[in-house]
């Protein structure tokens, strides 16, 4: 089967995901974490995508974005990951060779209402999912954290999203997500298909180019007389 055409048209919110390729973590030293930290906020100031969240786990992370013009979010993402993987086989005694990323990244669109919020939570409450932390304020490499910790400055190059949080955010964010939600999210990161409601999906796949994405998989079943 061939691959989903990749999208990438400004002005839609996108949820973009890093896979790292080797068995290792990507992530292995606070000094990995510090660097790639360091190489999105250059890809930002950069591209100038609105960053509305971000969470670095150690082998793989997410951004939701929104790219300004059109093919800006494939430039930002080969920025992105080329820059840090060389960055990455710069240290010393690494004793690893070849790319560290996933061939392609994975991204979907995000409507922008309050479905993005499901997304939104979804990122920014997955070291307590992934079993990282009893507390997401104890992981550092999250927009949430650095909301709370850094509130004067909300690291100057994260954005606001289009929605606003709810008052309650931070006792969402340690509570269970319900599981039809993760796993419509998981859908879209798996299959690349729009996220949102169902007639805003289907239009949003048409308008993308994309209406593979949201078909289901395999061959038709015969007719039976």
């Amino acid at each position: 089967m061939g691959r989903a055409p990749r999208n990438s048209q400004g002005g839609y919110v996108y949820h973009a995901i890093g896979r790292g390729l080797k068995p290792k973590p990507m992530f292995r030293s606070l000094e990995d974490y510090q660097d790639f930290d360091s190489i999105l906020a250059r890809a930002v100031e950069r591209y100038e995508p609105r960053l509305l969240a971000y969470c670095v786990l150690p082998k793989h992370w997410h951004l939701v974005l929104t790219p300004r013009k059109d093919g800006d979010l494939s430039k930002f993402m080969a920025w992105l990951t080329t820059t840090h993987s060389v960055r990455w086989h710069t240290k010393p005694k690494r004793g690893d060779s070849g790319g560290i990323y996933e061939r392609r990244f994975r991204s979907f669109p995000v409507q922008d209402n309050a479905q993005l919020l499901d997304v939104l939570r979804f990122v920014e409450s997955h070291p307590i999912r992934a079993g990282l932390v009893e507390k997401l304020s104890d992981w550092p490499w999250l927009s949430s954290t650095r909301r709370v910790q850094e509130p004067d400055a909300a690291w100057p190059l994260l954005s606001s999203p289009p929605v606003p949080f709810p008052s309650d955010w931070n006792e969402q964010l340690s509570s269970e997500m319900p599981l039809d939600t993760l796993d419509r999210i998981n859908h879209s990161i798996h299959r690349s298909c729009p996220y949102g409601a169902v007639e805003w999906v289907q239009k949003t796949a048409v308008r993308l180019g994309i209406e593979s994405t949201i078909r289901p998989r395999g061959r038709p079943k015969k007719a039976t007389l």
